[in-house]
């Protein structure tokens, strides 16, 4: 058996490890047989699926480490007893091989009884605890090499699948039981760090959202000067606010833009890894920094479409599909962004979008009706510009506590290249 010495160790270890493969861990009684839910023809449907149960853990279940119980569909124990496998325990390890592969997680502690495995999902249990340590175990399937190899098996398909016979055939790292203990310590507390900021992104997140809707709905107001009230808001239609932008590329700008959830306008290169425009953009329309573009096509979060305004680039083109605009008069554009961000237009889009007539995901909304008929609450440019700093301070905090999780996740990241070969 071949053996091996990582980079990174942790001081007084200087064994070399073992590398066997999980079928040789079986044999020797350390693992226990590896098992999915494979139920054959009595699979349970989802018209079998109750609110509250025996957790029916998929895939898309598996995610960061842990198990999402609070989307997972359920199912009777009655239902759970009439299964022959798929039965996994507090403490199993979980690597998802079906669809979405190599994500993992521990079944944790206080699972009543059980939780229920699709073929999506394979657990490994450990049976000799001096010889393997489970949340190391896990950590061996978050390595680099472990993932290659997971990869590899994955590709001979159209949809990534690794049966449990070809898993058997995987390498993985074996050490003493000790340092395996300090390496599972160890990159728990980089993952108890990730979880706590994303907890803290989570929640800043919220209560951003919480303030946007007092906000715009009056129940928060600013003051001016000397403590005086801001003026009372107006109701205006679209186009006392805003004109739209219909400036041709006539300057062949290949900076071709796409509307991201997260990132905004980006170009398009950047967000799909290729080029999905026409070869021929001067048709395009030409946007300038600090200019809108409004996407018809609904999608999660956004089910009346996104608008976003152009803050990476100085200038850009996007589809004609798109309705581009810009405000006039006194205006203080980062307060309509965010306006646009809490979701204030979507009951307006509603009115004004033909019910059913849905073409490829994008709603028939006509330009004119979008201008003339939306109405949009208007507060005076002071006051604009005092919600656009509060939120905009918010969102340089949610911004800062995000890097720091990338960051912290591109740590973790090294070490397990380091401290697995």
């Amino acid at each position: 058996m071949e053996t091996i010495s990582p980079r990174l160790r942790f001081k007084s270890f200087n064994d070399n490890w073992s590398t066997p493969k999980i079928a040789e861990l079986v044999s020797h009684g350390i693992l226990d047989k590896p098992m999915d839910g494979n139920h054959g023809e009595i699979h349970p449907k989802s018209s079998d699926y109750v609110e509250s149960g025996i957790p029916f853990i998929m895939a898309n279940n598996v995610i960061d480490g842990e198990i999402d119980f609070i989307r997972s569909s359920k199912i009777t124990k009655e239902q759970a007893g009439g299964l022959r496998k798929g039965f996994s325990y507090s403490g199993d390890v979980l690597l998802t091989h079906k669809g979405t592969v190599g994500n993992t997680a521990i079944v944790p502690d206080g699972v009543p009884d059980y939780i229920m495995l699709t073929p999506q999902v394979t657990y490994y249990r450990v049976l000799d605890c001096k010889k393997l340590h489970n949340k190391y175990l896990r950590y061996c399937f978050e390595s680099p090499n472990f993932k290659k190899a997971l990869n590899i098996a994955a590709s001979s398909g159209t949809r990534p699948y690794v049966g449990i016979t070809e898993q058997a055939q995987i390498k993985i790292q074996i050490t003493d039981i000790n340092e395996q203990q300090k390496i599972a310590d160890f990159l728990s507390s980089v993952d108890n760090k990730i979880n706590l900021l994303k907890e803290k992104h989570a929640l800043l997140t919220q209560y951003k959202k919480g303030v946007m809707q007092k906000l715009f709905k009056q129940e928060i107001r600013f003051k001016g000067g000397y403590s005086n009230a801001f003026p009372d808001w107006q109701e205006t239609s679209f186009d006392k606010v805003f004109e739209r932008v219909t400036r041709k590329n006539k300057e062949d700008n290949q900076n071709v833009l796409t509307i991201s959830a997260q990132r905004g306008l980006i170009n398009q290169e950047k967000y799909f890894n290729k080029s999905v425009s026409a070869k021929n953009v001067t048709g395009y329309c030409l946007l300038e920094k600090g200019e809108f573009a409004y996407n018809k096509s609904y999608s999660k979060g956004y089910p009346m479409g996104a608008i976003k305004r152009l803050n990476n680039y100085d200038k850009g083109v996007v589809s004609t599909l798109y309705i581009c605009f810009k405000t006039h008069g006194e205006q203080y554009d980062e307060f309509w962004e965010q306006y646009f961000e809490a979701g204030n237009l979507n009951r307006e889009i509603n009115k004004i979008a033909q019910e059913g007539a849905r073409n490829h995901g994008l709603l028939n909304v006509s330009v004119t009706e979008f201008f003339q008929d939306i109405k949009v609450q208007m507060p005076s440019k002071k006051e604009q510009e005092k919600i656009a700093e509060f939120l905009g301070a918010l969102d340089e905090k949610i911004n800062a506590v995000n890097e720091q999780v990338k960051l912290t996740e591109t740590f973790k990241k090294g070490l397990l290249q380091q401290m697995f070969v």
